[in-house]
């Protein structure tokens, strides 16, 4: 499939997910602003949230990918190593959301130690609750890095928008009264994709879809996938807790300085996800089919026209974000006050923008060569910078120093990567043939 048409069409419908992705926090602003409800909610939303980020991260594509392009001829060893990867992460997926499950006091006081008792105990039951959503973003993982090696990127993507669409029906259906009941739109939602995507699989016929064919386990293609994703998952494992750390901080900031973070994350992930997520999408598959110097140019012209989709984004940002914020977030609870806090930290945020996008493009080039221990390398170095420098520039800056942080942690990363790019395509290279 052509490569420009295969990420215009993700775009374009990216941008219908966009879309709606501001109805919902538009109209969850209007209803909530920036109260103890909106806080209280935003800060469980960091599991479907951090799900999104891990999937787009390339937790289960970095792997999944290269393994069923390996595989695109064999429909036999194909459907194996399908079902085998989906009930592994459908075991592990498992697992986490239990721990997730009881160890939610702890966390929920970790998030949020400004909160009231009341408000922590609603808190931590849709925290559990929740957690259903890190099993069913594993299976939309697999699902999807499945459709993805087969060339097929847009329709798979509409489960994103049914996922919004549900959250939405639950926002009005709540009308500014309990949040638990979006919660339990949320939840509903994120089966959805699996749901869809797993229609698409029956329909694409790429292997026998049963009952009876789903029953397979091959210990091999798990102990290949595990050896595969190991360093990326360890990396982005460490991921959870940089927006646990962000919402820490900003709960001892000003009331609604949580939502905010939320709120300004929102705008700062349309164009991410327009362009970035989308490309880093639609370029593993031809990278995972190249070697050597041709996957190197490949990679190269991707760099570079990530940069020139990027750049006027970021300026637009600078210029025009207290338009912007007004414009999607100020009606309803949420004031002329509201706005301009949101809009500096969606200033700050855009300086990370650029070099997060430029990681992607290059982790991309990483996974398709099998070297995972270079991105593991950059990413822990990042979240190490973000860490070191949340607390000292939101002390110095207010809530936007939570972006300076970002934008400072994600140069730090995408700069080893390109470093180190030639010696580990190179290596990666001859651990692929070996």
């Amino acid at each position: 499939m052509n490569i420009a048409r295969a990420f215009f069409s993700l775009s374009a419908l990216t941008v219908l997910s966009r879309v709606t992705g501001f109805i919902k926090v538009a109209a969850f602003a209007a209803y909530y602003g920036r109260s103890t409800e909106a806080d209280m909610f935003m800060a469980i939303m960091i599991i479907p949230d951090l799900m999104y980020r891990f999937i787009s991260e390339g937790l289960v594509a970095s792997a999944s990918v290269p393994m069923f392009v390996d595989l695109r001829e064999q429909p036999e060893k194909l459907g194996r190593s399908f079902w085998t990867q989906f009930w592994l992460l459908g075991m592990l997926g498992g697992v986490m959301a239990l721990l997730f499950s009881v160890f939610s006091g702890p966390i929920c006081h970790s998030l949020t130690p400004g909160f009231a008792f009341e408000d922590l105990e609603r808190m931590r039951f849709m925290w559990s609750i929740e957690t259903i959503c890190i099993v069913s973003g594993l299976a939309a993982g697999v699902l999807t890095s499945l459709l993805n090696a087969r060339q097929q990127f847009a329709i798979p993507a509409i489960g994103a928008l049914l996922f919004n669409l549900a959250i939405i029906a639950g926002i009005f259906f709540a009308r500014g009264g309990p949040v638990e009941i979006i919660a339990y739109a949320t939840v509903f939602g994120s089966l959805l994709p699996v749901v869809w995507q797993f229609w698409l699989l029956y329909r694409a016929k790429v292997f026998k879809v049963s009952f009876k064919a789903a029953l397979v386990f091959d210990s091999g293609v798990a102990r290949e996938f595990l050896q595969a994703v190991t360093p990326v998952a360890i990396w982005i494992s460490v991921l959870p807790f940089i927006p646990i750390y962000e919402r820490y901080l900003l709960s001892m900031q000003a009331t609604g300085s949580v939502a905010t973070l939320n709120y300004a994350e929102k705008l700062f992930n349309l164009p991410l996800g327009i362009i970035s997520i989308s490309l880093a999408h639609v370029i593993l598959p031809s990278l995972s089919l190249l070697s050597g110097h041709g996957r190197l140019r490949f990679l190269g012209r991707m760099f570079g026209f990530a940069t020139l989709a990027i750049l006027p984004v970021v300026a637009l940002i600078l210029l025009f974000s207290d338009s912007i914020v007004s414009v999607v977030y100020q009606r309803g609870r949420f004031t002329t006050e509201d706005a301009a806090i949101a809009a500096a930290l969606f200033r700050s945020y855009s300086l990370a923008l650029l070099p997060v996008s430029l990681c992607m493009v290059l982790n991309r080039g990483y996974f398709a060569a099998r070297n995972y221990l270079i991105p593991f390398f950059a990413g822990l170095s990042a979240a190490a910078v973000q860490f070191y420098l949340g607390a000292r520039l939101v002390n110095a800056y207010g809530v936007p120093g939570i972006g300076y942080a970002a934008a400072a942690a994600y140069l730090v990363q995408m700069l080893i990567l390109l470093v180190l790019l030639k010696p580990g395509l190179a290596t990666g290279a001859v651990r692929a043939q070996d």
